[in-house]
């Protein structure tokens, strides 16, 4: 592959000589690490990229580097790279490519070493000289003040939030139960894309305590036909698949569920058991929340004219 590479630099490749690591002493070169770090930070803070070491402006192998600097060039580059920018990187590999046979272009005890870096979510990174540098027009140069903010706002995952959680009309009373009155509350929630990337796939889970889900809840969940549920010891999940994407900005209703207060669970609302969520969105990290039940105002009514 080394081989086969086109001998152009540009956004995503970058060529450096054996003399810029090593110098004619055999000793690496006195600001190599800050250089490196130039590079690095310039390609994980946009779109990433390959910096090939042994190999000169025009592409060609010029003999390649030493494998024994610091102890091992391989071992110590890998050290030494996701920690020469700030924040260090997540991930980053490097490759020792040797020679392949007697005819080779890189010499006996020589490797050409291919630094794999991509794009940082964690981005943007500092160089050794307390500056950020970005790969713009085949060059790693300094980021102005608005390629920083750019990259602050970049985004790689959908952010979807839950924006409102909220009472649907008033509660619903209910004194026709054999074994006491009862107090349906209907809660209703709404998710909002606040990142900068389209939601293709998003789905919510609503975690209700057992006590407040009995069968009554749960028939109104079914007739609702809006999502499918699932019962672990002390919790009931109803699921919901929304079936279209959710784009930047908007905000759209998602799923309801029923809350039942009976005088079998009033001290739970007072010690504050809360309602959990858990939010799927394409592959960005789930995001979990919760609420007290007590905190919404119908829910206090509620739980006073069950009391009364």
């Amino acid at each position: 592959m080394v081989l086969g590479l086109e001998p152009h630099e540009h956004d995503f490749q970058e060529f450096k000589g054996s003399p810029w690591l090593v110098a004619d002493d055999g000793q690496v070169q006195p600001h190599f690490v800050i250089a490196l770090s130039k590079q690095v930070s310039a390609f994980v803070n946009g779109g990433g990229g390959r910096v090939f070491l042994g190999v000169d402006d025009r592409g060609q192998i010029d003999g390649g580097v030493p494998t024994g600097l610091k102890g091992g060039t391989r071992a110590w580059l890998e050290d030494l790279v996701p920690h020469c920018v700030d924040p260090p990187l997540r991930q980053c590999n490097v490759f020792e490519v040797p020679p392949l046979d007697a005819q080779s272009r890189i010499r006996p005890g020589h490797a050409v070493y291919v630094l794999d870096l991509p794009s940082s979510d964690e981005a943007p990174h500092q160089s050794k000289d307390n500056r950020y540098y970005l790969r713009i027009a085949g060059k790693s140069r300094p980021m102005g003040n608005v390629h920083v903010h750019d990259v602050l706002r970049r985004t790689r995952h959908p952010q979807i939030v839950l924006s409102r959680l909220g009472p649907f009309g008033d509660a619903d009373l209910s004194d026709a139960d054999p074994r006491g009155p009862v107090a349906f509350v209907q809660l209703r929630a709404y998710l909002a894309n606040t990142g900068r990337s389209l939601a293709h796939h998003v789905g919510i889970e609503l975690v209700v305590p057992r006590p407040f889900a009995g069968s009554e809840v749960r028939r109104r969940m079914r007739d609702a036909a809006e999502s499918t549920y699932s019962q672990t010891p002390g919790e009931v999940t109803f699921f919901r698949y929304h079936p279209t994407p959710i784009f930047p900005t908007q905000e759209v209703y998602v799923l309801s569920t029923w809350v039942a207060f009976h005088r079998n669970n009033l001290a739970l609302v007072r010690s504050g058991a809360a309602l959990g969520w858990v939010i799927y969105a394409d592959d960005a990290e789930p995001v979990r929340g919760a609420r007290e039940l007590r905190s919404f105002q119908v829910v206090q009514k509620g739980c006073s004219w069950v009391g009364e």
